[in-house]
């Protein structure tokens, strides 16, 4: 049931500013205003589109999945091309002879291409890979819980602008009782019916009328600015109702506590932590097992002495490093990793308790205002009546003006509180939904044009396969 009361309002026509002195009047246009939004759909819409939080961490996803090709890299070969040229003058101390020193200048010059490929690196490369695939889908797992985020925050700021919206209805009407009142009552003076005490307390309701009014105008100007913040465009004076997303919650408050401590995304973006903290260890480790390698070298040497123009070579050597002592560094950083993989585990264990705690207390919330809405329904039904009674009894004689209105801000206390708790309904189950993780798009039935998105991790058969960025994509190419 949406009880909120939504009020239109006239829009300003557009102004066009005309500047003409001698010559004849030229219009200048102002730059065009970006279209006001009306439903939360739209709203979510463009927050996806354009939300610099959401931006900044696809961007950060994109930055991080670098580090795979990266890691990969260690198994590839390395490729190297050079040339020089230069001048080598020696001059040499004979024994005996009639010349003691023999001098030469000879002109130098050559070129050499070296290949080194790595063999075994202490299985260092595919831990680096591992690694790298886990921070890449943590990111991925953070863009999540970043979007749901900032799509509570839309959701929570559109019902406020709603909310807001209906509380200045309220209070206008409450304005424009009393205003009808105060009139009454000073004609009633005028006749000898009413006393000057009962005009001075209807001007003091008129006042504290216009006072509150005053104060929901502006909690909904700072709703409103908000919106704008979040979504890049103003919203309309015309809202369409929120969707009810009651479908898509949990039956109990506990069931509610478990799916966000497994689904959440902030959880699944920490256990991606952990097994890259793990596979931290393992790469270090690698550090203190043998080195395999091996290299070649093709060079052509130009003047390589007097009597030699060139001279062609082709080397190829394997080497096999064992490392014995590093200074205990290695060791340090294997002790170092160990104690982040710890980190990792409590942070893992921190953002589950703050996912179920949160989900618990937003089916709390859920449930709390669902049990006021009923209420406050009940209250507005008979306040109404309760205002529309003692009016009809005050003309009779046989009522005060006091009790009239006390009724009516009673009455007027209801409808705000009844507005303000199916508010509180929807923000409570928006809130539900993004501690489970599930406030995305696909989640509330929103189709969006798709976008280039990062491609997800390779697949584990191929991830070790170090040639495979340099081969011919067979299939639709990978971004």
């Amino acid at each position: 049931m949406d009880c909120l009361f939504l009020s239109a309002r006239r829009t300003a026509p557009a102004l066009v500013l005309l500047v003409g002195f001698a010559a004849p009047a030229v219009a200048v246009e102002r730059a065009p205003r970006p279209a006001v939004v009306s439903s939360l759909e739209d709203a979510l819409l463009r927050a996806w589109r354009i939300n610099p939080d959401i931006q900044a961490q696809r961007a950060q996803v994109r930055a991080t999945r670098e580090g795979e090709p990266q890691a990969r890299a260690a198994l590839l070969p390395q490729v190297s091309a050079t040339a020089y040229a230069g001048v080598l003058a020696t001059r040499s101390l004979l024994r005996g002879g009639d010349t003691p020193f023999s001098s030469s200048t000879l002109t130098q010059r050559g070129v050499a291409l070296t290949a080194t490929q790595t063999l075994f690196d202490g299985w260092r490369t595919q831990n680096n890979v591992v690694q790298a695939e886990r921070l890449t889908a943590a990111q991925r797992f953070q863009l999540r819980a970043t979007e749901q985020s900032v799509f509570l925050d839309v959701a929570a700021t559109f019902i406020a602008v709603r909310t807001g919206l209906a509380l200045v209805e309220v209070q206008q009407k409450n304005v424009q009782f009393l205003t009808t009142t105060l009139s009454t009552i000073r004609t009633r003076l005028a006749a000898g019916v009413a006393t000057p005490t009962d005009v001075t307390q209807a001007e003091a309701r008129l006042a504290r009328g216009l006072s509150d009014l005053n104060a929901v105008q502006a909690d909904l100007v700072i709703a409103r600015d908000r919106f704008l913040k979040l979504v890049g465009a103003p919203v309309s004076d015309r809202l369409q109702p929120v969707p009810a997303v009651d479908r898509l919650l949990p039956r109990s408050r506990e069931v509610a506590r478990d799916l966000a401590g497994r689904d959440n995304p902030a959880v699944l973006a920490a256990e991606e932590a952990v097994k890259a903290a793990d596979a931290a260890v393992r790469a270090a480790q690698g550090q203190m097992l043998p080195q395999v390698g091996v290299q070649g070298q093709a060079a052509r040497d130009y003047d390589t002495d007097s009597s030699t123009r060139r001279v062609d070579s082709l080397q190829v050597v394997g080497r096999v490093t064992v490392p014995l002592y590093a200074g205990g560094g290695p060791e340090a950083q294997v002790r170092q990793n160990r104690e982040l993989v710890g980190v990792a585990l409590l942070q893992r264990d921190s953002a589950r308790l703050q996912a179920r705690s949160a989900a618990y207390g937003a089916r709390v919330g859920f449930d709390t205002a669902t049990i006021a809405i009923r209420a406050a329904s009940e209250e507005v039904r008979a306040g109404d009546a309760t205002v529309e009674g003692i009016r009809k009894q005050l003309e009779q004689g046989i009522r005060t003006v006091t009790e009239l209105l006390n009724a009516q801000q009673d009455a007027v206390a209801a409808r705000a509180r009844l507005a303000q708790a199916t508010g509180d309904r929807a923000v409570a189950s928006f809130t539900l939904l993004a501690a489970m993780g599930r406030l995305g798009l696909e989640d509330l039935g929103i189709r969006a044009a798709p976008l280039v998105e990062p491609q997800p991790a390779p697949d584990t058969q191929v991830r070790f396969d170090a040639w495979r960025d340099l081969r011919t994509p067979v299939g639709p190419s990978r971004n």
